[in-house]
């Protein structure tokens, strides 16, 4: 073995062992505590704008610090709820631990982080420089801010701080939530948390921000108040009481608890008055999550201060209500605060449970993973927290319940150069294009080259050198001798047609070939200074059709290339070394049985014979489920298997049964023929990757390793040893022939090839009501999992 194999060798099973070990993420299986503390760990070093918490940041791939200046993007629009609510959280944590007599240093240490979160809560108000106008949250420094670089709707509801916050960018346009999550969290300080000056501090936040809209008839108005104000009680009739209404009634309850101000009991009086909460007999939540939580929260506050029996009564039929609708959904926070207010509640136990499921199975590692679980239906709802489709901003709104979500957009189209296989390009669905750099190994190793051309790529070709690589585009077919840094644009004649593939010869690395919807073009050698700048038609003297198709098979040491013109299912075909045109068998069943068939838009080619080729298609006729039908030629298009004359005599002489074991289960992508032995094919379906190993007679289904079991695409690159598969969990690679799979690290979700992870706040705000309500005992806490 000589020295450059052999360290290719390792390289590749060094990668192999990193990859291998990053499919499995364990960390939901630590102890309760332990998860804790990771979580607020995480919240402090990567979700933290001077306390101010964005419940979702930008992740860098290279583990480098989260950006939180105006440069960087994370869910700052509701970044004032989720710090509230995390402050709620950090309230009850120094509550429950100075109850519980714990050692002064982490007592003083969340008492600390408590005044802190609030700081961040009440400075979204003080940035504005409108006394209890509140921010929706802001970014540190000046210049434009993601949703204003995006020309996002909401681009002009940013500003730059007032004052001494000058140096802070600001989302105005607050909504009736945003003031009633900081309400309850504030109000949670104030009784658990605050002391001494903070007390008065939390009295001024509170009094502020609900006289923004109690001195403002009930309306909150943005900085510029020419501009519609939001109603804080939104549509109502005046009578009906709802969430909506609920959360001002609670507002204006903390208010005049902790300033005494009339306003704000006049308010008080007036809602529950009008809104019938004495004497109230029934309430009608409704199923929405978001409200709910708004609205267990605040009662959890009112039940604790309020002191009139007959809206205490009020406040239990509405608590009684949501926990009807919401007792069987696993949301761990609304269970722990209904237990926490109703300790003796009948049928409490099985709610519970799911709660501390809930929370056993939360894990540390909180970046957005794909999730389709309604197609592997290995769980179901409420699912385990590490196998749900979280929400972008916070898992207790219904999350548990979610079983899709967060797909990546799949590659549909991938190479690598001859000279160095830990290259590799790919194209996704729409239409950027990535190169890594160390053969798939890691997030960060690829990157998006296609920031210089002017249109989305729709197929892509590598070169014999690692910088040269083809692309067709929307606009056009492009070259680039610096691996993406640069491109030139190649004259190929389109008329009137549209870019559709273009690839490299593998005899001679100077010639290209390029087809669109009007025909099929060479580029002859003129050397490296002229690759790709003349072409010519390869498609001449063929006759005009209402639907046509164009591929090339390039020639190999045994035959010479061929062109194929699929036009109107009939196939066309000719040697490269020959003028004359050989029309072929008919494709498909289109013409016979039109109205029960679709044909595959894909023609797969051989590339060790350019005779050999598959097409394909699909029929849900009869109520047994999409069903695939392959169609294979070894002699270039004159004769197909599978074509009408044959399922006739097959179902003449063996019945109907032996013509249905001809089909394959579901849709299948465009197959693709091992370019070191032509007996083996592949193809994408639902449930992983379908192998034949017998020239397509036979077909066995793979999809151990795979996240989501759906390869929509699969790639046999021929310079790469390997196989990859586009999953809805990102791009996959198999180095066994698809027996196994791992991780290629492209997960297409959010802006390029950029990942995004949600703070644990959500988790610590159950978490610490559990341990103050003595739900979770110490011993519960610091349990390691068992099964």
């Amino acid at each position: 073995m000589g020295d450059e194999t052999m360290r290719y060798g390792l390289v590749v099973l060094c990668l192999s062992c990193t990859a291998a070990a990053q499919i499995m993420d364990d960390s939901w299986k630590q102890p309760l505590a332990v998860k804790e503390a990771a979580l607020e760990r995480n919240g402090v070093e990567r979700h933290n704008i001077l306390g101010l918490y964005p419940s979702q940041v930008e992740a860098p791939l290279d583990g480098s610090p989260v950006d939180n200046s105006t440069l960087g993007i994370g869910n700052i629009a509701h970044s004032v709820c989720w710090t509230a609510n995390y402050l709620a959280g950090a309230s009850f944590r120094y509550a429950s631990l100075k109850k519980s007599g714990a050692p002064e240093e982490p007592v003083a240490a969340a008492k600390a982080r408590a005044d802190e979160l609030f700081e961040a809560v009440y400075r979204c108000q003080l940035v504005t420089g409108v006394r209890g106008l509140q921010a929706r949250g802001y970014a540190i420094g000046h210049g434009e801010s993601y949703e204003e670089r995006w020309d996002d709707r909401t681009r002009n509801e940013w500003h730059q701080g007032a004052g001494e916050y000058a140096n802070l960018r600001w989302r105005g346009d607050p909504s009736h939530h945003n003031y009633s999550d900081s309400s309850h969290g504030l109000m949670q300080y104030w009784r658990l948390a605050a002391e001494a000056e903070q007390k008065d501090r939390a009295r001024e936040a509170i009094d502020a921000l609900v006289s923004y809209w109690v001195d403002n008839d009930l309306m909150i108005y943005k900085l510029d108040r020419s501009r519609l104000p939001t109603p804080i009680l939104g549509f109502t009739d005046g009578r009906t009481l709802d969430t909506r209404v609920m959360m001002a009634i609670a507002a204006a309850k903390y208010a005049h608890h902790v300033t005494g101000h009339e306003k704000f009991k006049a308010v008080y009086d007036e809602l529950t008055k009008h809104y019938g909460v004495r004497g109230l007999r029934q309430f009608a939540p409704g199923k929405d999550f978001d409200d709910a939580e708004h609205v267990f929260c605040h009662l959890e506050n009112l039940m604790q201060i309020e002191t009139d029996p007959e809206l205490l009564a009020g406040y239990r039929v509405v608590l009684d209500a949501l926990w009807q609708a919401h007792r069987d959904d696993g949301q761990s926070l609304f269970t722990y605060i209904y237990a926490g207010l109703t300790p003796n509640a009948p049928d409490i136990e099985r709610p519970l449970e799911q709660a501390l499921r809930a929370l056993q199975t939360w894990p540390t590692d909180t970046t957005l993973q794909p999730r389709m679980n309604n197609l592997t239906k290995k769980y179901g709802p409420p699912f385990p927290v590490y196998a749900a489709a979280w929400d972008n901003e916070y898992i207790w709104k219904g999350n548990l319940l979610r079983g899709d979500g967060w797909l990546s957009r799949i590659v549909t189209d991938l190479d690598a150069p001859e000279e160095d296989p830990m290259v590799l390009y790919a194209v996704e669905e729409d239409g950027s294009v990535y190169q890594s750099r160390d053969g798939a190994a890691t997030p960060a190793g690829w990157r998006p080259i296609d920031d210089k051309l002017p249109s989305r790529v729709r197929a892509i070709a590598a070169g014999p050198r690692v910088r040269m690589v083809y692309v067709a585009c929307e606009d056009g077919f492009y070259s680039s001798m610096t691996g993406g840094y640069t491109w030139r644009r190649m004259p190929v004649p389109q008329d009137g047609g549209r870019p559709v593939d273009v690839q490299v010869d593998p005899n001679d690395p100077f010639v290209l070939y390029a087809t669109t919807t009007r025909g099929a073009y060479r580029s002859p050698n003129h050397g490296e200074e002229f690759l790709g700048q003349s072409w010519e038609s390869l498609t001449e003297g063929l006759p005009h059709a209402g639907d046509a198709q164009y591929h090339v098979a390039p020639a190999t040491s045994e035959k010479p290339g061929r062109v194929y013109a699929i036009l109107d299912d009939i196939c066309f075909s000719r040697r490269l070394d020959e003028t004359a045109w050989q029309r072929g068998g008919i494709i498909g069943l289109r013409q016979f049985a039109g109205e029960y068939v679709d044909a595959y838009p894909w023609f797969a080619l051989d590339p060790a014979d350019p005779d050999h080729a598959f097409t394909g298609m699909k029929t849900d006729f009869g109520g047994m489920g999409t069903k695939s039908l392959l169609q294979e030629t070894r002699d270039a298009g004159l004769t197909w298997t599978n074509d009408v004359e044959a399922l006739y005599e097959k179902f003449h002489t063996s019945g109907l049964l032996v013509v249905l074991a001809s089909l394959l289960g579901g849709d299948i992508s465009a197959p693709v023929i091992d370019p070191r032995d032509p007996n083996i094919a592949y193809a994408g379906t639902q449930g992983g990757v379908l192998k034949s190993a017998n020239g397509g007679q036979t077909w066995d289904k793979f999809g151990i390793g795979l996240e989501i079991p759906w390869a929509r695409t699969v790639f046999a690159p021929r310079h790469s040893p390997w196989l990859f598969a586009g999953t809805p969990a990102g791009l996959y690679l198999s180095k066994d022939g698809a027996k196994t799979w791992e991780p290629a690290h492209l997960v297409l979700q959010f802006i390029k090839n950029t990942r995004r992870e949600i703070g644990g706040a959500a988790y610590i705000d159950a978490y610490w009501r559990a341990r103050y309500y003595a739900l979770i005992t110490e011993e519960m806490a610091n349990a390691p999992y068992a099964e």
